[in-house]
């Protein structure tokens, strides 16, 4: 572990566990009563005729059943937590409520009926990949590795479907395995950090909601940096004991 990985946020990353609470429970609030999925998931007529709530609530519901259930879940839970500990709460918050708000503008035309936290996460991964391609020398191996092979998962299914989307992580954990060994992983982590991008870019391009996710999410991250390491300060090593 090299010293930057030792200066990190080690207390409870409270966003991340009480939004994959949330979460959880409104996944097992549709598997409960499946007419919460129908009252929860995108309606945009249904939003014009007054029912507000569905701007916020396609994210507390999974429309695609239990794959999408755990997975959604479990990326919440890894990406969130790296993101909160390199961000702090208030910053992360901004970051997945706002993208999660923003993506069902999006998904208004691209997924009209669908929902999920997918979007949210997205914005997140994006805002990961800004800080791995602007501060490559702070990541640690988790946050390197996590970002590529998060894209990876979504971008995949968006161009290849469930092979896609196993292939393409697959491929990722392979060569991010071997790369991560090294002592020092500083290029390895910037181009980690482009790469999501550019995968995120050529999604976007289909056009694909979850790329979209991506872009805006690095966007946000651009001004959502820590000042400190925006200016690209570091603390200098300790000086030996004479």
């Amino acid at each position: 572990m090299t010293a930057v990985e030792t200066r990190r946020r080690t207390g409870l990353p409270i966003a991340t566990v009480v939004v994959a609470v949330i979460t959880a429970l409104g996944a097992a609030a549709q598997l409960n009563d499946p007419e919460v999925l129908d009252r929860f998931r995108r309606d945009y007529p249904a939003l014009h005729d007054g029912e507000w709530w569905r701007w916020f609530t396609p994210l507390l519901v999974q429309s695609a059943g239990w794959g999408q259930i755990l997975f959604n879940i479990a990326s919440l839970i890894v990406v969130g937590v790296i993101a909160e500990r390199r961000f702090g709460t208030l910053r992360w918050l901004v970051l997945y409520v706002g993208i999660g708000l923003a993506g069902e503008a999006f998904g208004a035309r691209l997924d009209p009926t669908g929902s999920g936290n997918s979007l949210a996460v997205c914005g997140l991964a994006g805002g990961l990949a800004t800080l791995l391609v602007l501060r490559p020398g702070a990541a640690t191996r988790p946050h390197a590795f996590v970002v590529p092979y998060y894209v990876a998962c979504v971008a995949g299914l968006g161009f290849g479907g469930i092979v896609g989307a196993t292939a393409a992580p697959t491929a990722v954990l392979v060569v991010m395995s071997v790369l991560l060994r090294r002592d020092r992983y500083t290029g390895v982590a910037f181009a980690a950090g482009i790469a999501a991008l550019a995968a995120a870019g050529a999604l976007a391009a289909r056009p694909d909601q979850h790329g979209i996710a991506v872009l805006c999410g690095a966007a946000a991250g651009l001004l959502l940096f820590p000042p400190r390491e925006r200016a690209g300060r570091t603390e200098p090593p300790a000086r030996p004991a004479l």
